[in-house]
């Protein structure tokens, strides 16, 4: 992976995680806004300011939400709640008649908002304590009545000075705390990122060394295998001894047998590791492709009619190699597996392509699979019986690489009158 891709990664980390912190932050919220309109309530109940605590309090919560709800990609919304929170302080000093202790609602928000480990939330706050003691000071000073700011005489200039001095001292610590809170959030992040990009790189090393490994040891295998095959062929010409004949033939399968097994685990290996590949799929030509192979397989001479039909769109985004894996082994049991009780076998593939969507379906007439067996056919090694051809590999291979897409695979089958593969992969 190049460096940009990486730190792509780890700044696309790191903002999911951020964007997860602002979603429980806005739940707690929600509590803390009914909370303090309820404690509104209540003090209009106590000191008959219900015009303040209705007017007031409801307005702040219309002011938060509605600008939460019209710009929902901004954090707009997250400064009006420090507004709207300094409001609120006010509201309650007011409806309190100018208790001193209801200042301290100011740093209750203040260590509220930490929660969005964003510092720069404590400066509207900040601006709308100073503003509201400033101008509420001044008219208590110049002798205005009933603005309930405190319930001294009035705030000396220095009383205001070290109470702004104080105000400021905690909105910073707060607002430390918050910088502090998302540097180490994104420490934190890093840290897993580059752990997990670390075991990453080990991983695909280890795969790409267990590749070879098996491509190594699937290739020293066959190789003796073909020789073997070619051998009997050979020796099958120069005899013409029943007996021998059979022992060749049995030979012979049994060869081809350990051979299809081979290659069954390097497909499974392969599909297992390998990432999806996306490219363009043309349909016709790939199941050409892969009928024109599989046209000669089995043990009779019957011929098998493909059936192909292709609807919607002709080109589609997807694994092309699994996507021919996938083809490749159900059509080759529907060969391998027809039913000797009726003619003219054929095998019925179906691709309906759409902009979100592969539907897949594949329908032979052979022998078909009994009900018990149906819940088991995808399952490593498992055959149907002691007749079954091959390792047992190919529809296990068939569901991984489904799995792999995203997508899913069903069969609907009656013993004795065929088969019916459904997929449905997502584009």
């Amino acid at each position: 992976m190049s460096p940009e891709i990486e730190e792509y990664e780890q700044s696309k980390h790191i903002q999911d995680f951020l964007f997860i912190i602002k979603q429980k932050s806005d739940h707690l919220i929600n509590y803390f806004l009914i909370s303090f309109f309820i404690v509104g309530l209540l003090l209009a109940f106590y000191y008959d300011t219900w015009q303040i605590g209705i007017g007031v309090g409801g307005l702040l919560l219309i002011a938060y939400y509605s600008t939460k709800l019209s710009l929902p990609k901004s954090n707009l919304y997250q400064y009006v709640l420090s507004v709207v929170l300094g409001i609120f302080m006010a509201q309650f000093i007011y409806q309190m008649h100018g208790m001193f202790e209801m200042h301290f609602m100011a740093f209750i928000a203040s260590a509220i908002l930490i929660t969005y480990q964003n510092w720069k939330l404590q400066i509207p706050l900040m601006l709308v304590v100073t503003i509201h003691h400033a101008l509420f000071g001044y008219f208590q000073y110049i002798g205005f009545d009933n603005i309930y700011f405190s319930q001294l005489d009035y705030m000396s200039l220095q009383t205001f000075i070290i109470h702004m001095i104080l105000a400021g001292v905690i909105f910073s610590i707060c607002g430390l705390w918050a910088y502090q809170f998302k540097k180490y959030s994104e420490a934190h992040i890093e840290l897993i990122f580059n752990k997990r990009e670390t075991e990453n790189k080990e991983l695909r090393t280890a795969n790409y060394e267990l590749d070879r490994f098996v491509y190594s040891t699937s290739h020293d295998l066959r190789a003796p295998l073909n020789s073997m095959l070619g051998l009997i062929e050979i020796a099958k010409d120069d005899t013409n001894e029943e007996l021998t004949l059979e022992h060749l033939k049995m030979l012979n399968t049994s060869a081809k047998k350990l051979d299809s097994f081979i290659c069954d685990i390097l497909d499974y290996s392969r599909n297992s590791r390998m990432e999806v590949q996306m490219e363009q799929i043309n349909f016709a030509e790939l199941l050409k492709d892969v009928t024109q192979n599989l046209k000669f397989i089995g043990n009779n001479n019957r011929t098998v009619e493909f059936k192909i039909e292709i609807t919607g769109e002709t080109s589609i985004s997807s694994d092309k190699n699994r996507l021919i894996t996938i083809f490749s082994n159900l059509i080759s049991n529907a060969i391998r597996y027809q039913n000797p009780k009726i003619p003219n076998p054929f095998v019925s593939i179906k691709v309906d392509t759409s902009q979100t969507e592969i539907n897949i379906e594949i329908q032979d007439n052979g022998i078909g699979i009994d009900k018990e067996s149906q819940t088991k056919i995808f399952n490593m090694f498992y055959r149907v019986s002691h007749e079954s051809v091959g390792s047992g590999l190919g529809l296990y291979i068939v569901k991984e690489a489904v799995n792999k897409l995203n997508g899913e695979i069903k069969v609907q089958s009656e013993k004795g009158t065929g088969t019916t593969f459904l997929i449905k992969i997502p584009n």
